[in-house]
């Protein structure tokens, strides 16, 4: 029971600080001047109300996080004082916590780029924490540092990649809800700034993740990937992984150029946009599903530690 609340939290606060690190980002990059006549990058097509609710639910479910390691460590849910105070995960958690409250209080005083780059860096903090409050937590020496450190770019490269993929449903969603091309317009300039970034996210992933499975799992261990409840959860982390990369090429490769093309030719572009909704939709769930998979692996024993 307390394994499944454990889970629950772990993927509301991913989720959460994942979304507002990655859609904040993405926004930030894209305002660059990219793109030759390209100009000013549109505004976001995410409801205003959506940071804040998610910034309202990592806190809440941090504070879960926290009850589920006090029932853990002191064999009852309400001393979360005695966590706060004598361990180092209570203190992180508190400190998460704090930054989500922080997110909330500035998101409705904050003028517009303020309120993003300050959103973008309190959501960075809060991602790259889960590198101290899971397996890279009890690493020591160079290579506990080297773990961690691999551990928070992993996390931050997979927030730029699922916080655009938000932004892309949105917009797609709002260009089919109006006869205006200037969504679908701005959809486009997304999907092209993004492509210049997405082979190096890619990358750290896949670096990233090669160093974390080797310090966890390690080379002799191998066989155990099919026979832990870790070992299978990775496996389906790595599949659905692949998955999102298989879609990706397809958005890139057909279906971004066939609604470039109808948008060229000032043609209807309903029927590319319902494809492109569709992939993007299912690369989305895709995410989602990852990071399921990454909260059950925070909560089951790595094959180096069994």
């Amino acid at each position: 029971m307390i394994d499944a609340a454990l889970w629950a939290a772990r993927l509301l606060q991913f989720a959460c600080s994942l979304g507002i690190f990655g859609v904040v980002i993405f926004h930030l990059y894209e305002r660059e001047p990219a793109l030759p006549g390209a100009g000013r990058a549109p505004q976001s097509a995410l409801p205003r109300w959506l940071l804040p609710l998610a910034a309202a639910i990592g806190a809440l479910s941090t504070l879960a996080w926290l009850s589920c390691e006090a029932a853990t460590i002191a064999g009852s849910p309400f001393a979360v004082a005695e966590v706060v105070t004598g361990t180092r995960i209570g203190f992180i958690l508190v400190a998460r916590a704090l930054l989500f409250a922080a997110m909330l209080v500035l998101l409705p005083l904050l003028p517009e780029r303020a309120r993003w780059i300050s959103s973008g860096v309190l959501a960075g903090l809060i991602t790259a924490s889960f590198a101290w409050t899971g397996h890279g937590s009890a690493g020591d020496g160079a290579a506990g540092r080297l773990h961690q450190a691999a551990d928070a770019l992993h996390l931050l490269a997979a927030g730029a990649w699922i916080g655009a993929l938000v932004e892309f449903c949105a917009r797609v969603r709002l260009g089919l809800r109006t006869s205006d091309t200037t969504p679908a317009r701005a959809l486009l300039l997304g999907l092209s700034r993004f492509s210049a970034t997405g082979p190096a996210i890619v990358a750290v992933l896949v670096v990233t993740g090669v160093i974390n499975s080797w310090v966890l799992i390690g080379p002799r261990n191998l066989a155990l990937l099919f026979t832990t409840p870790y070992g299978l959860a990775l496996m389906v982390k790595l599949g659905l992984f692949a998955g999102m990369l298989a879609l990706a090429a397809i958005n890139r490769r057909r279906l971004t150029p066939r609604l470039q093309a109808v948008l060229g030719a000032e043609a209807d572009a309903d029927a590319a946009l319902k494809a492109l909704r569709r992939s993007l939709i299912a690369e989305t769930a895709l995410g989602l599903l990852v990071l399921a998979a990454v909260a059950w692996l925070g909560v089951q024993v790595p094959p180096a530690d069994a």
